[in-house]
């Protein structure tokens, strides 16, 4: 049985419809951006609330809400989830954009994820969004070889790229997240923060691989749906396939993190 919800959010002076289960619940919050500046017409804002636990995939949305703002920042917001899915020692984010179309003018730049819980921190701050990698790089990869040598084809490693330049992925092990940036064929891929898990064999030797293959890239290349990164002598030194071709929502790929630790309610 489903019942309508109708939450009034008076700070966002905005009305929200979202249909929700008897069994869901509804998390409330802010979203706010970081310069004064008008927004579009025809932006709309997006929250998500992600399972960002898997190392070896992209992020799993528990709940999501999109709207039109009205009035003035900060916009309120209500996402319906369902509290069954939240697993202990599983790590949950919330995220915020605000884009027209395919095209994003601010997201979040702080991860805000709890272990085994809802965030309690709903109010989000999203900075503008400075520059957009080409839209050929948009997606989710996976990591086919690192130099000349095959990726084991037991130990997953792909590489996640949103419009906005945020990162997440793996290299066998530990989930990475941070920001790439691009001009032209240009490549950079900035600090990263990832979890520490410890992992041994060939998972641990593969992610070490891929990190200094990383750090070496300064350029890419397609060749039909294979991207290679490559260093400053033009070798390849990553090769990755596509693998979805939709945008993707990776884990908030941010420099700073605030981690929340707790028990599911």
């Amino acid at each position: 049985m489903k019942a309508i919800l109708l939450s009034s959010l008076i700070a966002g002076g905005t009305v929200l419809a979202t249909q929700a289960r008897a069994d869901e619940k509804t998390l409330s919050g802010m979203v706010g951006y970081s310069d004064k500046a008008p927004l579009p017409a025809d932006a709309l804002v997006s929250v998500s609330l992600d399972d960002v636990s898997l190392a070896d995939a992209p992020a799993i949305p528990l709940g999501k809400t999109e709207f039109a703002p009205v009035s003035r920042q900060p916009f309120g917001y209500s996402l319906a989830y369902d509290p069954a899915k939240i697993v202990a020692g599983h790590r949950y984010a919330l995220h915020a954009d605000i884009h027209v179309a395919d095209k994003l003018l601010y997201t979040s730049t702080i991860a805000n994820v709890a272990m085994g819980r809802v965030p309690a921190g709903t109010t989000l701050t999203l900075q503008r969004v400075a520059s957009q990698i080409p839209a050929e790089l948009v997606g989710v990869w996976t990591i086919t070889h690192i130099g000349k040598t095959p990726a084991a084809a037991d130990v997953p490693a792909f590489l996640a790229f949103r419009p906005d330049g945020a990162l997440s992925g793996t290299g066998g092990c530990n989930r990475m997240m941070g920001r790439v940036t691009s001009a032209g064929h240009r490549f950079s891929f900035g600090p990263t923060a990832s979890t520490r898990m410890a992992c041994s064999g060939p998972r641990m030797d593969q992610e070490t691989a891929v990190e200094k293959a990383m750090q070496a890239v300064v350029s890419w290349k397609m060749d039909g749906d294979t991207l290679h990164f490559e260093d400053a002598h033009g070798a390849s030194v990553l090769t990755l396939v596509a693998r979805h071709t939709s945008q993707p929502r990776p884990a908030p790929a941010m420099p700073v993190m605030k981690m929340q630790s707790g028990r599911s309610k």
